[in-house]
Formats: C-alpha cells, structure tokens, sequence
C-alpha cells in the first residue's frame, strides 16, 4: 500500500513539475507574442487616433479661418460704407444680408470707444434683424471689448469658448458662442471702436461630434485652463467652468499628468496608467492665417485642445500596461484550457501556424486588393474578369464591361486637399457596391478609373445598373451638402464571345464610350460647388 502510494505520489509530482515547466515554457512564449503583439496594436491604435485627432484639428482650423476672414469682411464693408457717407441703415441691411447667408452669427456689432453699441444684428431664423437704438447696450465693461481696444490694426481678437450670458444668466437653451472682434481705425487711422462677431460655436462642435463617432476612444475638445467644452462620453461634464456649482469638474482636475503633457508638448501621445491619450493643439498652429498672412492673432484665453482618450476599461486596456504581470495575468485568465498539458503543444502549434495564415492572408490581400477602396486592383481584377469571362465563354452567359472614370477629382484635390479627393473616390466606390450584385465585380484601374464586369446582363441591363448608381450620387449631391459634386463618366459594352482577345477589345470600346460622355458632361460641369 505505501509503495502504490509512494509511486502514485511521484507521478503526481513529476506530472506537476512536468505541468509547470511546460506551463512557463508556454507562457514565455504567449508573453513575448502579446507583448509584441500588443506593441503593434498600440501603435496601430495610437497612429489611427493621431489620424482623427489630426482631422478634427484641420475642421477647427478651417472654420476658425473662414470666421476671420469674415471679420475683416465686416470691418471692411463698414470702412467703404463710411468713404461712401453711408446711412447707418445701409449698414445695416448690408449685414442683415450677410447674417442671413451664414446662420452662424448670434450677434454682429460695431461699439464705439465707450462701449456703447451702434449697430447690433441680431441673427434669427426667421430673418435677422437690426436692434432698435433703445435697445442697444453698453459693453464697455466686457472682456472682450477691453482686450479688443488694445489691438492694432489686422489684429484679431478670439476669446475663450464659452456659453453665451444675457442679464447676467446663462441664455437657455445654451449656446456655445466664440467671439471674434478687431479694432476698427477710420480713413485716417484713428480708432473709432470694434468690430465683433458672436460666433455660434455650435456649428463648430457638430463637425467635431461627427469625426468623434470614428474613434475607438473618447473625444475630448478642451479650453485653456482644461475644462471641457465637448465630451463625446459624459455631455454632463461640458461647460462646468459657466457654473459656480461645477468648477470643480475638469479634465485637468481628473488627469493631472496627461494635462502637463498637453500644454506642454501641444501635439503628441502619452501613454500612462490611466489610458492613452493622442491630442494637439488648435489655435497656435500654421493650419491658421495661411491665407490671411498679414493678420495676426490674440488670443483671449490661450489655446485650445483636442484629445482621444482610450480609457482602461475599453476593449484595449490590456494594450496600456507594459507590466509583465499585468499581461501574465491576462493570458491566464483568457487561455485556462490552454494550460492544459495534452493542449499545450497542440495551442503553441495553433497559434504559430495563425499566425502564419494571417501574414500570408495579408500579403495574399494587399497583392489582390486595392488599399484604399477595398475593392480589385488593377492586376487581380484583369486577371479575374479573364477568368470569368473565358468561363461565360462556355456557359454562353453574357456579360457587360462598364468603364467609370471619376469627374474632376483633380479640381478637388487642387480646391479643397486629398482628403476630400479620397472621400470622393470612396464615395464613388459606395455608390457603385451599393448598387450592384455579389456576383458582380469591380476593380480600380488607377487613380479614378474603374471598371466594373456585370454577369448575366447585356448592355441596357447594364445601363440600368448604371442609372441606379448615378441616383446614388445625386442623393449624395442633394443630401449631404458636400463642397464639392460626385460626378463619373461610365461607357458599356457588352462581351460577344468572338475571340480569345475579344476581353481587351471590349474593354477598349467601354473606355471609349466613356471618354465620349466625359466630354459632354465636362462642357457643363461645376465639380466644386
């Protein structure tokens, strides 16, 4: 009995010490590929949020942009009113005009060296309005009046970000307002008061809500002094520095360390205990003036920023930690079966041979498909339609070449930048998979050119696909207001099996075709709106 007990006890021994070993010889090897494999994904991650982050800047910048440019606007029409002798009616129905066309300005107002307000339009959307004289107010003790006198001339004053305030009370519902104001100096260059433009920042805020949907983390638009103003998790903690109850609240307050390294690094990533966070700052940037080079800035209360945060209770927490313990812990707990002795070389088996599949996988993709669009590039799908076609050959199903090619991508990249080409290359593409069947195929040729291969269809089957892919785009044009027109040129031809080389030859003759509607369409066509 003690022998059989002796024995049993050893085998338990050796099977534990056995279990060990190749338990830390498997998590070894499962911590090096997480590690690494967390690395990559980090960086992936961080590279992705700059991206965003990156574009969120470039929507503030150009609004902030088109804003001074409309301030100098004002205060010019007010300086060739006056060179006219104008009545301060003219002046004023010229900027009711100008009020009703943007819809983005509470207030526009001129106020004279003591604060008093001269002309004062209010925007509504009724139709904008000039204030009768006794209504209009002082200002003279307002922050902005003040800082604005002590401007020169091409100087811009922004203040903070802030809630707009009526009778001393929070006007309800909010609005988030900007103001932006210059000095105006007469012919002669004596200052005669200050332009200034409520600006509804609102309309500011919506575009970065929309970029902010995109992210994998939270989006964070914050003022100089770390208060949010936008929070694409918690809209409760949005403008706490406007209440006496709330101040306490910020982004400052609640990250410390990642608001040292925002200020002072002002574009960058810190990676710390409490997440990720990818930010740059908005104001003090070259994006701004690049148009209005003789203009220089004040700002009223620093700059301000945008922030991804991916927080540690997202998906990606694991990603943050660089402690091995952490990661140990990690793999433990989401691989217990494998852990197993009779898994143990059949998991390490698994994970190298995925892992091999997923590299061949990705160069297997990125040979075959084009990166941007997602669709055939130019080897695969020549290759494909081929293949497809020398099988229709046999089976006798017919089959249609439509050749797109997209209007005036050049004139959007040269008007308003490569992101805006790549938005309207894919919104081509949308268009096009939206419309046509699984079994059908698409490939890019180039840079604007597609071609799409429609099975079963002769030509005014195919023409009918096409109609159905150019409503796409119209509804695009007439819904969603884009700057510029999505607008492609198509020519189809239909495959008539009469020879090998047949393929090219039908290919050729959609091409032509296409090049035939281009130029008609190009005769009339505004691609920027």
């Amino acid at each position: 009995m003690k022998k059989l007990w002796k024995e049993a006890k050893g085998l338990i021994i050796y099977g534990l010490v056995l279990f060990v070993a190749i338990s830390m010889v498997y998590l070894t090897i499962s911590l090096v590929i997480q590690v690494k494999s967390n690395e990559i994904r980090k960086n992936q991650l961080i590279e992705n949020e700059t991206r965003l982050v990156d574009v969120e800047k470039t929507i503030v910048s150009y609004k902030i942009n088109r804003l001074i440019t409309e301030v100098l606007y004002i205060a010019d029409s007010l300086t060739l009113n006056n060179n006219c002798s104008a009545k301060q009616t003219d002046i004023e129905n010229q900027w009711i005009a100008f009020s009703d066309r943007k819809k983005i300005y509470d207030q526009i107002r001129y106020i004279d060296l003591k604060g008093n307000e001269i002309v004062r339009i209010n925007y509504s959307p009724e139709g904008s309005y000039a204030t009768k004289k006794e209504q209009l107010q002082n200002k003279k003790d307002r922050y902005y009046f003040t800082d604005t006198l002590k401007l020169k001339p091409n100087q811009i004053y922004i203040s903070k970000i802030d809630l707009n305030v009526e009778h001393d009370k929070i006007e309800q519902p909010i609005k988030p307002m900007i103001r932006l104001s210059t000095p105006y100096y007469d012919n002669k260059g004596i200052l005669q008061g200050v332009i200034i433009l409520n600006y509804y920042a609102d309309d500011m805020l919506q575009q970065v809500q929309k970029i902010a949907s995109t992210s994998q983390g939270t989006i964070y638009m914050l003022n100089s002094s770390g208060y949010w103003v936008y929070n694409s998790a918690d809209r409760s903690k949005e403008w706490t520095f406007m209440y006496e109850d709330k101040k306490d609240i910020s982004f400052q307050k609640e990250q410390p360390q990642a608001w040292r390294y925002i200020t002072n690094k002002g574009k960058s990533y810190d990676v710390n205990s409490n997440g990720i966070f990818t930010y740059t700052n908005l104001l003090m940037n070259n994006d701004l003036l690049n148009s209005n080079s003789n203009v220089s800035l004040v700002l009223g209360d620093g700059d301000w920023y945008i922030v991804s945060h991916i927080t540690p209770k997202m998906q990606n927490a694991v990603l943050i930690s660089t402690n091995l313990l952490t990661n140990s812990i990690y793999i433990i707990t989401h691989n217990i079966l494998g852990f197993c002795i009779i898994f143990v070389l059949a998991i390490i088996f698994s994970i190298l041979i995925i892992l091999n599949k997923i590299k061949k996988d990705e160069v297997k993709y990125y040979s075959e498909y084009d990166a941007m669009t997602g669709v055939y590039n130019r080897r695969a799908g020549l290759e494909r339609i081929d293949k497809i076609c020398r099988d229709a050959i046999k089976d006798r199903i017919k089959i249609s070449v439509c050749f797109v090619d997209i209007n005036g991508l050049k004139d959007v990249n040269d008007a308003l930048g490569h992101e805006a080409g790549d938005e309207l290359i894919l919104s081509v593409i949308y268009g096009i998979k939206v419309c046509i069947r699984n079994t059908d195929l698409v490939a890019r040729l180039g840079g604007d050119e597609f071609i799409i291969l429609l099975k079963g269809m002769d030509e005014a089957e195919a023409e009918k696909i096409w109609s159905r892919i150019n409503a796409e785009y119209q509804k695009i044009n007439d819904t969603q207001n884009r700057k510029y027109i999505i607008s492609a040129s198509h020519g189809i031809e239909e495959f008539e099996f009469v020879s090998n080389e047949y393929i090219e030859t039908v290919i050729n003759h959609a091409d032509e075709k296409m090049y035939i509607e281009k130029r008609k369409i190009k005769q009339d066509l505004k691609v920027i709106r």
